[in-house]
């Protein structure tokens, strides 16, 4: 089977389509030079995309692309483990698109507020992109990945699997947890909906 970064790489249409409904830039020449994107790692890290946000991917480690940690560090200074390896991170942002905004609203790291917040962020969205399930079916075909049911307890456990990878700024300090404070009671858009 062909490696599925290679795969997707390789694909304009798919790497469009990524970056238009999932913040998902692939860089066009992967870095190896992180301290332009202003983390380290104890390992070998490889930059390998972007958000709209100035957020960074890469993968760690040497060996089969396929099978290297991904991270995310984000423009606030917080990083975390996003993935296992590159298709457990496309699974889970195929299947949650706007998992960023549940690590928002996780409480701090609390899954029950992160499954609570999960059907607000499907319902905004189904607003802004009606088509984004017919999108997400499209995928799951092209890159033979699985849909993951349960996208908030998928990337919880992803978040705080061991072993932690520890990143840190380019001046040494370790970056904080992708975990933010809010729950979805935060939001007065959500207060006084019912799903």
């Amino acid at each position: 089977m062909e490696p599925l970064y290679k795969k997707i790489y390789e694909d304009p249409e798919i790497t469009q389509v990524l970056t238009d409904y999932f913040d998902f830039e692939l860089l066009a020449v992967p870095s190896y030079n992180t301290e332009s994107y202003f983390f380290k790692v104890d390992d070998t890290a490889k930059v390998i995309a972007q958000d709209a946000s100035g957020g960074t991917f890469a993968m760690v480690g040497n060996g089969v692309e396929n099978s290297l940690p991904i991270i995310y560090i984000n423009s606030e200074g917080q990083a975390g483990k996003v993935g296992s390896n590159f298709r457990e991170f496309i699974s889970l942002m195929i299947s949650c698109p706007n998992w960023k905004d549940l690590l928002k609203f996780s409480g701090n790291g609390q899954i029950a507020e992160m499954v609570k917040a999960l059907p607000f962020l499907k319902g905004e969205m189904l607003e802004d992109y009606p088509e984004i399930e017919d999108v997400k079916e499209s995928l799951k075909s092209e890159l033979s990945i699985e849909i993951i049911e349960e996208p908030a307890n998928a990337l919880y456990m992803t978040i705080i699997s061991k072993p932690k990878m520890i990143i840190s700024s380019n001046d040494g300090d370790e970056l904080e947890s992708l975990f933010n404070s809010f729950t979805a009671m935060d939001n007065p858009l959500w207060r006084n909906k019912v799903i």
